[in-house]
C-alpha cells in the first residue's frame, strides 16, 4: 500500500463512501505520492536541507528540485502519473511538482483502490439528475490495522517508524486526525500529531521531509489563491449588483407636466 492510499482511505467513510471535506485533498495526496516516489527509489533531490537543518531551512524545502533517477513504470496508475509529472518538470521546485501531481491524484488513487477490491465504486443520481459517485469499503481489513497502529502512536505513546511519521505529518492539518480516535482523546491525538509533524529533521528521510514541506507550502499557496479568487468574485458580484442602482440614480428626473 502507498502512503497516499492510506491517506485517502482515512478520508473516505467506509459506509457512506463519501470523501471527507479535506482542505486541498488533492495537494495532500500529491505530497504523499511524492514521498512514495522517494520510498520507491525513483527520485533524488537537489538543493535539499541536510539533517540538523534549522526550522527556517526546513520550511524552504519545498523549493528543492526533484530529480527522477528511474523512469521505469511501476504499474500503479497514481504513482506512474506522479512520476510523469516529475519528469515533465525537471527544473521545477518540489512544491510545483506537488501542484502538478494534484490534478488527478485523487481520481487515480480511487481507481487503484477499486481495482484491488479495497473500495467499491457506486454511481447514482441525485434527484434523478445530478450524478453522484460514492466509494464504500469492500475490504476494510487494511484500514482497520492502519487505524490501530495510528492510535498506538497518537494516543498510547508508541514511537512511529519513518512511514508512519510521514503519514501523520501529512495528515496533520487535514482535519482527519480527530476522526481516528474517540472524542475524549482528540486533543491528545492532535497534540501528538503536531509534535511529530514539527519534530527534528531526520524523523523521516530528507526526501519524505521535502515532500511534507512541499505539501504544506502548496496547500498554503493554493488556499491563498482560492481565497483571493473568491474575494475578487465577490467584489465583481457586488459591483454588478450596484450597477443598476447607480444607473437608476443617474437617470434624469422626468420633466414636470405643465
Amino acid at each position: 500500500m502507498l502512503i497516499a492510499e492510506d491517506f485517502l482511505l482515512l478520508a473516505v467513510d467506509d459506509e457512506t463512501g463519501k470523501t471527507a471535506n479535506v482542505d486541498n485533498l488533492g495537494v495532500r495526496l500529491a505530497g504523499a505520492l511524492l514521498a512514495d516516489l522517494a520510498a520507491a527509489n525513483k527520485t533524488l533531490l537537489r538543493g535539499a536541507p541536510e539533517a540538523g537543518a534549522t526550522k527556517e531551512e526546513r520550511e524552504k524545502a519545498g523549493d528543492t528540485t526533484i530529480l527522477v533517477t528511474d523512469n521505469t513504470p511501476t504499474g500503479h496508475v497514481a504513482l506512474d502519473a506522479a512520476l510523469q509529472a516529475a519528469l515533465d518538470a525537471p527544473d521545477a521546485p518540489a512544491r510545483k511538482v506537488v501542484e502538478a501531481i494534484s490534478g488527478n491524484a485523487e481520481e487515480n488513487l480511487l481507481a487503484a483502490l477499486v481495482e484491488r477490491g479495497i473500495l467499491e465504486k457506486e454511481e447514482s443520481k441525485l434527484f434523478r439528475m445530478l450524478p453522484v459517485t460514492r466509494w464504500p469499503a469492500a475490504d476494510s481489513s487494511h484500514e482497520a490495522a492502519l487505524r490501530a497502529n495510528l492510535t498506538k502512536v497518537l494516543v498510547e505513546g508508541a514511537e512511529p517508524d519513518e512511514r508512519t511519521a510521514t503519514l501523520i505529518s501529512l495528515l496533520h492539518g487535514s482535519g482527519l486526525i480527530g476522526g481516528l480516535v474517540g472524542k475524549e482523546q482528540r486533543k491528545a491525538a492532535q497534540d501528538r500529531a503536531e509534535e511529530i509533524a514539527g519534530s527534528e529533521w531526520g524523523v523521516a528521510t530528507v526526501a519524505t521531509q521535502v515532500a511534507i514541506a512541499a505539501t504544506v507550502a502548496t496547500v498554503a499557496t493554493v488556499g491563498a489563491a482560492v481565497a483571493t479568487a473568491l474575494i475578487l468574485q465577490a467584489a465583481k458580484d457586488d459591483a454588478a449588483a450596484a450597477a443598476p442602482v447607480a444607473a437608476e440614480a443617474a437617470e434624469p428626473a422626468p420633466a414636470p407636466v405643465a
